[in-house]
């Protein structure tokens, strides 16, 4: 039979002696290695817009209507009919937005859909004023989001974002509301 090695760690022999009739009649613990069990994530739904909702705003957007093209950095777009110092007061951040949209990493589809419910929720919320992150990137989507908002009726008008809002990577959006339509038709 072979011997253990003792080693030499500085503890006397009373001290171990001492340990040693502490721990007599201790049984080891068993130890469970069971992982908790989580539970699975139900998927999340769209409560605020239907389906048939959001097919009806999707109407308004079709990839290949090219109404916009931009010739420099700066977007700004008004509707016909507005008062025309509105991309102006957008640009200087007069309107605080309500609600943020961001686009980064979504395909063209994904973003078309996002901004559909985005139109719905703020049109549900009477929200006027919107902003709209669609990230520099390949410019894919820089492109396509000005297309998709001036087919859109409830955009009032658009301006590239101030910098605290996402500058050339954002546009603030000016919407209409319920309030604003029975105005007009006094």
């Amino acid at each position: 039979m072979q011997r253990k090695a003792t080693i030499n760690s500085g503890i006397s022999a009373e001290d171990s002696q001492l340990f040693r009739e502490s721990i007599t009649g201790a049984k080891p613990i068993a130890q469970d290695k069971i992982p908790p069990v989580v539970a699975p994530r139900k998927q999340k739904r769209r409560t605020d817009v239907s389906i048939k909702q959001l097919d009806e705003n999707l109407f308004w957007f079709s990839d290949e209507f090219e109404g916009f093209v931009a010739q420099s950095s700066t977007l700004s777009w008004l509707q016909s009919g507005e008062d025309p110092h509105l991309p102006g007061r957008l640009r200087r951040g007069e309107f605080q937005p309500e609600v943020l949209l961001d686009l980064h990493g979504m395909t063209t589809q994904q973003a078309k859909t996002e901004l559909a419910g985005l139109l719905a929720y703020c049109q549900k919320q009477q929200f006027n004023c919107a902003c709209v992150v669609h990230g520099k990137g390949l410019g894919i989507l820089a492109k396509k989001v000005p297309n998709w908002l001036i087919q859109h009726p409830n955009v009032r008008a658009f301006h590239t974002a101030p910098k605290s809002w996402g500058k050339h990577g954002a546009l603030l959006l000016l919407l209409k509301t319920d309030s604003q339509d029975a105005d007009a038709r006094r």
